[in-house]
């Protein structure tokens, strides 16, 4: 009995001296990590913002499929965009009408893809443990000056099983603060250009603004 309690011991030891020894960086390096060696990734997500100074909030659900190359597909309520990394096609549904533009020509603040990859640009310089959904999680507050004054604050929470991203938060300088919730997150080995591309309508006008 004696041994059995000894033995419990020294598991539970090493699992707090090894949850101690994670670093804000290390943590990040493994979440880099986690993207590595897939050609794809898809996921389902619900964007909050809280205005400052205000109890209004707004919300917006959508799926993201992201490749390489500046390629991705972004579906949300009434709206779909494609690109292949150089052209970009906005679909309005509602209008019927589909608005062509170059990639080259957009601001990197309309550039939906950014949004998976944001945090992996910035330095991680604090971490702490906690839940979200009933599951373990790294909260890593980040270092947003890479992005000039688009921020003011970043963070992200990353799964402590995997550290796949389940959680992101920046702060704009107005003091506006947008959350977006990541579910369903998938890697993908391999990703056909055509689904980057809008194939045409049947009465759905295209307008080329390139």
């Amino acid at each position: 009995m004696k041994f059995e309690n000894l033995k419990m011991m020294a598991i539970l030891l090493l699992a707090a001296v090894s949850a101690f020894a994670q670093t804000p960086a290390s943590v990040m390096e493994k979440s880099s990590t986690w993207f590595r060696g897939s050609k794809g990734w898809e996921l389902d997500f619900r964007a909050t913002v809280q205005y400052a100074n205000s109890p209004e909030t707004a919300t917006q659900s959508g799926i993201l499929l992201v490749g390489d190359r500046d390629k991705f597909r972004l579906a949300v309520p009434g709206i779909a965009f494609y690109s292949d990394g150089v052209t970009l096609w906005q679909w309005n549904k509602e209008q019927k009408q589909v608005l062509i533009k170059a990639v080259a020509d957009l601001p990197a603040t309309l550039h939906p893809s950014e949004m998976l990859f944001k945090y992996l640009n910035c330095k991680a310089t604090a971490l702490k443990k906690d839940s979200w959904k009933s599951a373990s999680v790294y909260v890593l507050t980040l270092d947003p000056s890479k992005y000039g004054k688009d921020f003011t604050a970043m963070e992200v929470w990353l799964s402590a099983s995997d550290y796949s991203p389940v959680r992101l938060s920046t702060t704009d300088p107005m003091g506006n603060v947008t959350w977006y919730d990541i579910s369903n997150i998938r890697k993908m080995q391999k990703v056909v250009d055509a689904e980057f591309k809008y194939k045409s309508v049947k009465g759905v006008d295209e307008v080329d603004m390139r």
